[in-house]
């Protein structure tokens, strides 16, 4: 454990290093870093010690060989300001050892006003991303799982539209207490192909590491997260059967000021909720997620077992 402690102290003073905090927030294709799958949304994004469903792949792919079953994810996202979307993933175990999946998500919205420097108005234009990827964990032994993603995004904004290539790398470690596991990601490490204009610009690169303890009746997450163009924050999130075949989920996270306006509704910015049950085959989840004066994001989706 005191090994696992170190090497993730390591990895967070390593990405403090390479950050650099005059760019927060400056790098494009911000759409990676869109969580997708409400199981972990209502967590509040403490999810990458767990990652045991069929949205691993958007959380850490480490987490795929808990899957030893064919599976199909659906989720719909109603986002901010008009945009709308969703995710795919489709699970399918290789081996004993090793489960593979295809993934996808999309969002988008095409009811923008067109503006000009002079204020005049120029008609509609739209705006999206969608991204698709191949993920891949394996066993590598009883206490230590690895997994990686390779993602396209393509995105659009009115006539400019550019594309980019990254890849995710995670570990899995169940540690020596049997309840606690450890999820550590490196994220959207990659490049820009096409440019929007003449400059290229950096991928949202984040270095994550997170924890989940198992309380038999559900799990309490914490996780750890370093994006290189902008400062640390965590989250801390709590899933809970409270009656045969229905779960609560609730969590926070520590970057709430970023959505505070000086409004009536700073004090909810951060916080999350969600719920999920299952129907023969089917499970259903949804989650909401604050952001303050800026509004609630929901999403929803049905996980089947095929």
């Amino acid at each position: 454990m005191k090994k696992i402690l170190f090497l993730i102290l390591a990895i967070f003073l390593l990405s403090s290093i390479f950050a650099q905090s005059e760019n927060a927030g400056t790098a494009a294709f911000q759409f990676f870093n869109v969580p997708i799958g409400p199981r972990g949304v209502a967590m509040a994004n403490a999810y990458l010690g767990l990652a045991n469903d069929e949205l691993a792949p958007f959380w850490n792919p480490a987490g795929l060989p808990q899957i030893r079953n064919t599976k199909l994810g659906i989720t719909y996202l109603n986002y901010l300001v008009g945009f709308n979307g969703g995710a795919v993933s489709y699970v399918i175990p290789v081996s004993e050892k090793s489960t593979m999946a295809i993934f996808s998500k999309f969002c988008g919205a095409n009811d923008f006003i067109r503006t000009y420097e002079n204020g005049e108005e120029g008609g509609k234009f739209s705006a999206g991303d969608v991204l698709l990827g191949i993920s891949y964990g394996k066993i590598l032994s009883p206490i230590l799982n690895f997994g990686f993603n390779i993602k396209f995004i393509s995105e659009t904004l009115d006539d400019y539209n550019s594309q980019a290539i990254a890849a995710d790398i995670g570990i899995f470690h169940q540690t020596t207490n049997p309840k606690l596991k450890l999820g550590i990601v490196a994220k959207n490490i990659g490049k820009q192909l096409t440019e929007f204009d003449i400059e290229e610009e950096k991928l949202p690169m984040t270095f994550a590491a997170g924890f989940a303890y198992n309380l038999d009746d559900g799990f309490i997450t914490i996780d750890v997260n370093k994006p290189m163009d902008n400062d640390y924050w965590g989250a801390i999130g709590i899933e809970k059967n409270v009656y045969p075949n229905f779960i609560f989920r609730c969590g926070y996270k520590t970057n709430a000021n970023d959505w505070h306006t000086d409004s009536d509704l700073d004090f909810a910015a951060g916080f999350s909720a969600g719920f999920g049950f299952g129907w023969q085959e089917y499970h259903f989840d949804y989650a909401i997620n604050s952001l303050g004066e800026l509004g609630f994001i929901h999403q929803i989706s049905v996980r089947y077992n095929l």
